[in-house]
């Protein structure tokens, strides 16, 4: 099983680009995915997280950061130029600025992006067990707030867009 499991997620990285990231993003993956494996805890965790709470308790909080922390470290590899440009990106991460507010090129205000951050969070949250959490959110506005609410979010797509700078992953293949 655990041969298989790396074979599958290797072979998956490999699929996404002839690349030591791709590989390494695959073996990462199969990393996150063994303990689940061989306790036999890999079916345990189909459904939504606090499913029917409003909050989490503190073991579901600590297995969702958790799961974000080791996807988005994984995602460092699979968009990563190679390998140096990963290495160099997770030493930044671990200097001096881990503890600070970050800054944006672009001239967004900082904040303003971690708030917008927030609020997606926060909307996730609420909608978890909808198909369409912003939906679940809007449905008891009457049309005219709901016509408002998602002009606003057409407005801030179009407002924090990046022209071009940043294709969509799957366009390099």
């Amino acid at each position: 099983k655990v041969r298989n499991t790396f074979v599958i997620f290797i072979v998956s990285g490999f699929w996404h680009g002839a690349n030591w990231t791709f590989i390494i993003w695959g073996a990462l993956n199969a990393l996150y995915f063994l303990p689940l494996l061989l306790t036999n805890n890999n079916r345990k965790n189909l459904g939504y997280v606090a499913e029917g709470k409003l909050l989490p308790s503190f073991r579901e909080f600590f297995a969702m950061l958790n799961t974000f922390t080791l996807t988005v470290f994984a995602w460092i590899f699979f968009r990563a130029e190679d390998l140096e440009h990963a290495i160099s990106y997770i030493q930044g991460i671990f200097s001096k600025t881990f503890i600070s507010v970050p800054s944006f090129s672009n001239g967004l205000n900082s904040y303003f992006i971690i708030i917008l951050i927030v609020i997606f969070i926060v909307v996730e949250w609420i909608g978890r067990e909808d198909k369409f959490a912003i939906e679940k959110i809007l449905q008891n506005f009457n049309k005219y707030l709901r016509f408002f609410s998602y002009s606003i979010i057409i407005i801030l797509i179009f407002l924090l867009y990046k022209d071009g700078t940043n294709t969509f992953i799957y366009f390099q293949f």
